[in-house]
């Protein structure tokens, strides 16, 4: 099968088929991003889910329980989807690893298997914000991600090389620690450039306590992309 069919009929079953229903579907050529374990695997198959927005409005003061929750359960939903589409990869005879919507690897350096929001990028959903999330033009950062890695030919997206945020400082004010840079993101930019992860991730840690998950979400209500009034 071309890519262009394969690339068709994921978009559809993923936007369409009941019970599960992504909001946005990207297709990316990772062969320059990947670590050697996945080089077999080129391509990137992005999947993002929308947040609720009463949920998200309600983080303008600090995570609640509900959102905890909520982040939780999202991250179940795509890490399904993320199944679903590894069934049928393997059904057509190709190669297909699913990487988990949010798991830790490297608990010093914070990071997990591979940067979700790159792939996103790379698959033209978006570009990655000032706060480091990935913010997309229909639902600012109010989308959380899953990958799935593969073999197959796909119709690739156009990447995002540079960010859109402009002038805009909604993200930088909002944070209760002050881990926002306030830098402009480019393809060539560290996530250091834009966030102090150490302070970030102290912070969500101590509320855990407080709201169930090491969560926080103020730089998610903050972004006004995507809003009614951006």
């Amino acid at each position: 099968m071309s890519g262009l069919l394969i690339s068709y009929y994921l978009r559809s079953f993923l936007m369409n088929r009941f019970p599960y229903r992504a909001t946005l579907v990207g297709f990316a050529d990772l062969r320059d991003l990947l670590p050697d374990e996945f080089a077999e695997l080129p391509h990137g198959i992005s999947i993002a889910v929308r947040l609720s927005d009463q949920i998200v409005n309600a983080l303008h003061s600090g995570p609640t329980p509900l959102y905890a929750y909520h982040y939780h359960v999202v991250n179940h939903y795509l890490n399904d989807m993320a199944i679903q589409v590894m069934n049928y990869l393997q059904k057509e005879r190709h190669a297909a690893l699913p990487i988990p919507a949010s798991q830790t690897i490297d608990f010093k350096l914070h990071r997990g298997h591979l940067s979700h929001k790159m792939v996103a990028t790379r698959a033209g959903l978006g570009w990655i914000g000032k706060s480091a999330l990935l913010v997309t033009k229909e639902f600012g950062s109010r989308v959380r991600f899953v990958t799935v890695l593969t073999d197959a030919p796909l119709r690739m997206g156009n990447p995002v090389i540079e960010s859109q945020c402009g002038d805009c400082r909604n993200c930088v004010k909002a944070c209760p620690v002050g881990a926002i840079e306030g830098v402009n993101w480019s393809v060539k930019s560290n996530r250091a450039d834009l966030l102090d992860v150490d302070r970030c991730a102290d912070f969500i840690e101590k509320n855990r306590a407080e709201v169930g998950a090491p969560v926080c979400g103020v730089c998610i209500q903050a972004c006004p992309k995507g809003l009614k009034q951006s």
